[in-house]
């Protein structure tokens, strides 16, 4: 399937209306790191781990498919142990699809949420003080 899809609707004697499979998971991206419960995106599983997407690699972890028209896609989420993971899911159905209709006149046949991992309190705290020595290590060395 190619990278690029023409809404075939939207051809006139302008010229024609060409959304890309990229600028579609963007918008699933955005709308999904928004949804409270969701930790991440995740780009698969990697030697037993479960990796979680800086926010810069979103879009590497989102799957797309393009028909005339028509888009369906795959979106692999880390969540939150605290908030029930089936409401989350589900929230970040309805807001891709919401967003991805209003903002690219494509229908939305159907998304696919994968709950590839749950972070627990003391994971996210331990990550955090991780990350903040790396910064500090980082700022050391500058």
């Amino acid at each position: 399937m190619s990278d690029k899809q023409v809404n075939k609707e939207d051809i006139s004697e302008l010229g024609s209306i060409t959304v890309s499979k990229e600028v579609v998971a963007i918008i699933a991206a955005l709308e999904t790191i928004k949804v409270k419960g969701v930790v991440g995106i995740s780009s698969g599983h990697k030697a037993g781990s479960i990796e979680v997407l800086s926010k810069k690699d979103l879009v590497r972890g989102i799957e797309v498919w393009m028909k005339l028209k028509e888009v369906s896609l795959t979106i692999p989420i880390i969540t939150d142990y605290e908030i029930g993971i089936f409401m989350v899911a589900q929230e970040v159905q309805k807001r891709a699809k919401r967003s991805i209709e209003t903002m690219t006149g494509l229908k939305v046949l159907k998304i696919d949420v994968n709950v590839q991992g749950v972070k627990f309190k003391e994971e996210k705290k331990e990550e955090k003080k991780i990350k903040k020595k790396i910064k500090k290590d980082e700022e050391k060395i500058k």
